[in-house]
């Protein structure tokens, strides 16, 4: 009986190890860009943005997530942050799957620091507005706040937390 026991657990441990690989190289892999990233609302409280999520997978390997928290941050300070579910998604293998839509809100008071900031390179930003070739990138510099954005999420009922993508 001894035996078997020791089998049975061999066994699960070999399982669990190739379960374990096969989620770090989807996770070395997998990219994940932000789709139609446009503002929602504007109010007193702030600005809402909203976004799809697109994740590729270019591996064999098929997941399920939850949904992932979106965190957008500058200088390593936490701008805004999508709210967490539990909805869980298929990632199927050697596709693209869309998420669905992540609400960012930003309270004009984390804004604050940036509009003051924004507010001496009007002059910059006017003329990035008028130069030839990719305006929105242009303008994006000539703002000059740094942006990054990683994700968060359980796949497999293990924490993972991606990298960060610098936007601007």
């Amino acid at each position: 009986m001894n035996r078997l026991v020791a089998y049975g657990l061999a066994a699960a441990a070999v399982y669990a190890a190739i379960r374990l690989i096969e989620m770090k190289n989807v996770a070395d892999l997998m990219t994940v860009r932000l789709l139609n990233p446009r503002i929602h609302k504007a109010d007193f409280g702030g600005i809402v943005f909203r976004t799809e999520a697109v994740i590729n997978n270019p591996t064999n390997d098929r997941l399920t997530i939850t949904q992932p928290v979106v965190t957008l941050t500058s200088r390593g300070t936490v701008v805004t942050q999508s709210r967490g579910n539990a909805t869980r998604t298929t990632i199927a293998p050697l596709s693209e799957t869309v998420l669905q839509t992540f609400e960012l809100p930003i309270a004009w008071s984390t804004l604050a620091p940036f509009i003051a900031g924004i507010m001496g390179r009007v002059p910059a930003i006017i003329a990035a507005a008028k130069a030839e070739g990719d305006k929105a990138n242009n303008i994006a510099k000539a703002i000059g706040i740094p942006l990054e954005m990683h994700f968060s999420t359980y796949t497999g009922g293990l924490y993972y937390e991606s990298p960060k993508v610098k936007l601007l």
